[in-house]
């Protein structure tokens, strides 16, 4: 069962006791990511989300990792573009350990101005091992391109040079204004003492200042590219991509059986035409990246520089066909059926628990419940699904980027669906 503690100061605990496993999974999650930021401090969430390992007041960096390992834990973190998360896996009867680990660093950690610059370094090489993966750097092209102007379109990492600009008064700035309990959820699953973790967590987090809630973005707006990048590699790297939803868009399901049936796996369309039949692609998937009100829908795939025509031309060929005709019942129940599974499989994993806990609290302000969802996707008709189609990919609307060997690439690929 769940539990929802909220302390005086705002922030919310939550918390799952599962008695069947021997773990517990812990997240703190901080509502700021790099959509809170401006181009001047780009990256400033993820290089603090780097900085909170470094050290504390009362531990050094090396005394973190040995004290939550000589248990048998692991820490780890992550940065998004609306969140971040510090997270823990432990044994449930060593959990005190890990609540004390993680709260100290959010309090206390040091952030000081030569960890910082050796920290920097290790940055600056994050960045540049995405700009070395072809596939992320599809990615972070189309983002910026298609979402002009706006936070969203920024990378998480920021750039060199803003990276390169950030400074210790900036990283305890951005605790100042966002580490605040209103922004904050812990979420807890697996066996434990809840009562004490919940009397640990209210005394250590019900003391910080309540602060303000972060204020809400405009949504961006759609600006369709196509850009051909030179990258001296061997292999073309695709994406496609159109106006997509948001996390709370009342027909996400419809999309994720779009997107199953299309792409999502290998019984999929795409996979099973480029893929299978004509064997053009290694890699070939559908994807969504949906934020709190907002999101994209595409196509990812790696081919030959001389087939990207005929991806592209197969594709198209694709959405025009589940435009015009839908999805089969066999296919949406196929989807269905896959959506459940994830579901109710995912439960089995506790940080998977915390995390979509978590994510509930933090998108609808409740839980979901499981049953609730799998009634929702059963509801879903093929009607709903190709009038989505239809809504979503039109040809005004699409995007296109090929990373590639430029000498063997087009710069005139045509996407008309």
């Amino acid at each position: 069962m769940l539990n929802k503690t909220v302390l005086p100061n705002g922030a919310k605990i939550l918390t799952e006791t599962v008695d069947e496993v021997y773990s517990a999974s812990m997240g703190i999650w901080v509502d700021v990511g790099s959509q809170d930021e401006n181009e001047k401090d780009n990256g400033v969430s993820h290089c603090l989300e780097h900085m909170l390992f470094k050290g504390t007041a009362k531990r050094s960096a090396a005394e973190i990792a040995q004290e939550i390992e000589d248990v048998g834990g692991s820490l780890g973190a992550a940065t998004s573009k609306e969140n971040t998360c510090y997270y823990a896996r432990i044994m449930g009867d060593q959990l005190p350990v890990a609540i004390d680990l993680l709260v100290d660093m959010l309090k206390n950690a040091r952030i000081d101005s030569q960890d910082l610059d050796l920290e920097r370094e290790v940055i600056l090489e994050e960045i540049r091992m995405y700009e070395d993966d072809p596939e992320d750097l599809c990615q972070e092209i189309l983002l910026f391109n298609i979402w002009q102007s706006h936070p969203l379109g920024r990378p998480i990492t920021g750039t060199a040079a803003s990276v390169a600009g950030i400074n210790s008064e900036m990283l305890k700035n951005h605790v100042n204004n966002f580490y605040r309990p209103k922004n904050m959820i812990v979420s807890i699953a697996g066996k434990f003492d809840e009562k004490a973790a919940i009397d640990t967590l209210a005394r250590e987090l019900g003391a910080i200042k309540s602060g303000l809630p972060k204020k809400s973005l405009p949504d961006p707006t759609l600006y369709p590219c196509k850009i051909i990048k030179d990258k001296d590699i061997e292999q073309a790297h695709v994406a496609i991509a159109t106006e997509g939803m948001g996390v709370i868009d009342d027909r996400r399901y419809q999309l994720a059986i779009l997107d199953l049936g299309l792409g999502g796996n290998m019984s999929s369309r795409l996979f099973q035409e480029v893929r299978e039949k004509r064997g053009l692609v290694y890699t070939i998937n559908t994807y969504k990246a949906s934020h709190s009100h907002c999101g994209l829908f595409g196509v990812y795939a790696g081919t030959g520089p001389g087939k990207v025509k005929s991806v592209l031309e197969l594709v198209m060929e694709e959405f025009r066909r589940v435009k015009a005709e839908g999805l089969t019942e066999r296919e949406i129940n196929r989807a269905k059926a896959q959506l459940k599974s994830d579901l109710l499989l995912g439960l089995e994993s506790m940080r998977n628990r915390a995390s979509r806990n978590a994510y509930g609290e933090l998108f609808f302000g409740k839980q979901l419940e499981v049953e609730e969802i799998c009634r929702d996707i059963e509801k879903v008709t093929a009607s709903e699904v190709k009038q989505l189609a239809n809504d979503l990919l039109k040809t005004e609307k699409l995007s296109l980027v090929v990373v590639g060997p430029g000498s063997q690439l087009q710069d005139d690929y045509e996407l008309s669906c």
